[in-house]
């Protein structure tokens, strides 16, 4: 077997470049080493959260029937909302106005894109994730191990901020639609009230239940008094009772009682009483007492849903619960130097091993016989 065709020509050829390849490494390690020096140390702060349940801003929760349990952690839902805020560029937006972001990374704000730039930049330094156990970890590197302990705290808090502003933006919303809904239903039931009073002028109608029941009381009290009026005085009549003033008296009363009946009845002629009239009015002042006390409930029901939302707004639930603050880290995040020193060693030496290789093979080839001229 011929040696070039074995592995003992590939390692005679590495033997014989060893010593070009050891310095090469040597010269390639030392060459990262100081590049390395050259780059500024970076530490990460981290802080962690956890998502507050949004049943925590719900009136109807909150102010629910006793025993009824709201959980204080969220999940699902209430993780994700947490976690788009985090990712948003008005958190990035926020950070970079408060800690003056464009003097620190050396962007000129007055240059095109200048905001986009420092997005970008910080993008790079900071990063959310969600944990395993469904907390939310924001971390910030800083070359200033303070600064990243204030920027992850203060991030987290803006975050806190945001959510708290959206659930509060949508409650005012609410609660103004409540109040244009009261306003509207108490001046209804102002207007109900001035055609229940005017039902009660035009038709004498007040408590049409209790004037039907002492209607109704009259007509029958007065029918048996006629029927017994008009059988005595036929009685006298039939048996000629000579006493003229008993007849008389009893021939009024019998035509009184007839006319108290057909006023009651609405059958008489003078309209002393108008029934008709009172029936229709009772009919109408019902209706509008139903509308009225119906109209009342409504008004109730969205003056105590105004009145939770207020106290809610004024209790100004967390979006967020801290469980880690960021504290100053006291270990460098980056530049990892030895990782990079032995990275670069590694693919120079490797690299190296590849060129001799490739260069060994190609002078291995015959050229002249590629071409039949020689060329």
């Amino acid at each position: 077997m011929n040696p070039n065709e074995s592995l003992l020509g590939v390692f005679r050829t590495i033997y014989q470049w060893r010593k070009r390849l050891i310095y090469s490494t040597l010269a390639v390690g030392v060459a990262t080493a100081l590049i390395s020096l050259l780059l500024s140390n970076y530490y990460q702060a981290s802080t962690t959260f956890f998502a507050a349940n949004s049943d925590l801003t719900k009136p109807d929760r909150i102010f629910g029937p006793p025993g009824s349990n709201v959980e204080y952690f969220g999940s699902g839902a209430d993780i994700d909302r947490i976690l788009t805020i985090a990712s948003s560029t008005q958190l990035l937006d926020r950070l970079i106005d408060t800690f003056a972001l464009f003097d620190r990374y050396r962007i000129d704000p007055a240059s095109p894109k200048a905001r986009e730039r420092a997005r970008l930049k910080l993008t790079g330094h900071l990063s959310v994730n969600q944990t395993k156990y469904d907390g939310i970890t924001i971390m910030v590197e800083d070359k200033d191990p303070e600064q990243a302990a204030l920027m992850a705290n203060t991030a987290r808090d803006i975050v806190d901020q945001i959510a708290r502003d959206y659930v509060r933006d949508s409650q005012l919303r609410l609660l103004e639609t409540y109040e244009v809904s009261i306003n509207t239903k108490q001046i209804y039931l102002s207007d109900l009230a001035d055609s229940l009073e005017q039902v009660q002028r035009e038709f004498g109608v007040y408590d049409y239940r209790l004037q039907y029941q002492v209607m109704g009381d009259q007509i029958s009290r007065k029918t048996i008094q006629l029927v017994g009026d008009q059988a005595r005085l036929e009685t006298y009549k039939r048996i000629g009772y000579a006493n003229r003033d008993t007849i008389a008296n009893l021939t009024a009363r019998v035509a009184a009682l007839q006319t108290q009946l057909a006023d009651l009845n609405g059958t008489s002629d003078g309209k002393r009483f108008d029934v008709r009239g009172f029936a229709h009015g009772a009919t109408l002042y019902s209706k509008l007492q139903q509308q009225f006390e119906n109209t009342k409930n409504q008004l109730s029901y969205d003056m105590e849903k105004a009145n939770h939302l207020k106290a809610t707004l004024e209790g100004d639930a967390p979006a967020i619960i801290p469980f880690e603050h960021a504290l100053a880290p006291e270990m460098k995040a980056r530049p990892k130097r030895a990782f990079m020193v032995l990275t670069a060693m590694a693919l120079t030496l490797v690299f190296g091993i590849l060129f001799l290789l490739v260069r060994r093979q190609y002078q291995q080839i015959d050229w002249t016989q590629l071409n039949p001229d020689g060329r």
